[in-house]
Order: structure tokens, then sequence, then C-alpha cells
């Protein structure tokens, strides 16, 4: 269960009626999935891990939303616990995967778009954060490429490891100094693609770097942890 003063931000935050915002030239937002009462807030967001833009539809709602190159992904959407949120994921023309889960109680989870064997696929990954920090940055990783074995990350340029040996299909946070950090991939040992500038992370934020699959191997890239507004 999350600390107090961690769920009272975040909903704080969250508001009464939040709403997943559309596009930029969207001019209203777009709510997606019921919400529900604060006593049992939840919470998924969704994660464009291919190289093409995915689209996300909600069943029985006839508004989408694009995930690209210049946001790969959702902010966190409030939904109501352990109701049933389905929905479309698709990258025309081609493939598509239907999407179906239910969120515990407290819990964020992340809805993760992949390219298998030519098939649009994707990888839930659930946590209950419990790390709030004012003084820290919250930062985790989440291993969703099943080619990067013992997945880490490191302080790029030096031989310091954020994260080691993390399972396929799961994630590990800690928190860090505020601090500008590039961090790099790291599968069985060594070095795997290019490092990725996280900027200068601001303390009492949360941040994902997820690894994903690329045709050159693996990719990092960034998400913040943030509420939808």
């Amino acid at each position: 269960m999350m600390p107090t003063v961690f769920m009272r931000t975040l909903l704080s935050r969250a508001g009464i009626a939040l709403l997943l915002a559309g596009t930029a030239t969207q001019a209203a937002e777009t709510q997606l999935y019921e919400t529900g009462p604060s006593e049992d807030a939840s919470f998924v967001r969704f994660v464009n891990g291919t190289a093409q833009p995915v689209a996300l539809a909600a069943n029985g709602k006839q508004a989408t939303v694009t995930l690209d190159a210049v946001k790969p992904a959702t902010d966190y959407i409030p939904v109501k616990a352990n109701s049933a949120i389905s929905g479309t994921l698709t990258q025309p023309p081609g493939p598509a995967a239907n999407v179906s889960l239910k969120v515990a109680p407290g819990a964020f989870s992340t809805v993760i778009a992949l390219n298998q064997a030519g098939a649009l696929n994707t990888l839930i990954v659930s946590e209950t954060p419990d790390d709030f920090n004012s003084m820290k940055a919250s930062l985790a990783f989440y291993a969703a490429d099943a080619t990067c074995t013992n997945a880490g990350l490191n302080a790029a340029g030096r031989d310091v490891a954020i994260f080691s040996q993390v399972e396929q299909g799961s994630l590990k946070r800690r928190s860090i100094n505020p601090v500008k950090l590039a961090v790099q991939l790291v599968c069985g040992g060594q070095p795997r693609g290019l490092a990725l500038d996280l900027g200068e992370l601001e303390a009492g934020q949360r941040y994902s770097v997820f690894a994903v699959p690329a045709a050159e191997g693996s990719r990092l890239l960034l998400a913040p942890d943030t509420l939808a507004r």
C-alpha cells in the first residue's frame, strides 16, 4: 500500500475528473476509461515500444490517441480498481493487438506495445510504488526486450550500475539524486545500443526508462511518470 502522503500527492494532482488528452492539436480532452472513487484509485498508461506510430482506442469509444516518436507514452490514466479495461492497439495498415486487464487498488499498470515476429503484442507490467521521497528523483527500469538477457542500466560512460539483473517482463525502481544523467543499456554484462540522455532529473519527480526491441538490437526510451490532467 502506498504511503498516505504519496497517495495524497497523486490524488491532489489527479483531481476529480482526470482525462486523457489526445493529440496536441485536439481541443477537447478525451475520456477513455471510467474513473473510480479516490479510495480505489488505480492507474494505467500505454507505451509504444515499436518504431512506428500506434493508435490506441478504448472499447466503446470512437476517439483514439496516437503514440509516436514525439510522445511514445500516455500519462497515467486513473481507472476504477478491479474493473475490466479493454481496448485495441493498432498500427495501420497492418497489425493490431487487443488489450484486456484489471488494475488492483493502488496499483500502476503499464501496457507496452511491442513488435514481435511481425505481430503487434502487448506486455503488461504493474507496480505499487512505495518510495516517495521529495528530496530524490525516482527512476524505474522496464526490461521489455526479450533478446536482452540479464538486463541492466549503467550510468553512461562509467562502469556504475544503476540497475542490474532485471528479468524480462519486469521492472525495478529506485530513488536517485536529482542530477543530470545519461544511461546505457547493458545486456548480459555488455553494453547495447545508444546511450539515452535523461536530462536533469528533478527532486520529487518520477521517471521510467524502457528497454525495447529495435532493428539494431535494442533501444531505450524515456517516459515521465505523470498523471493525466
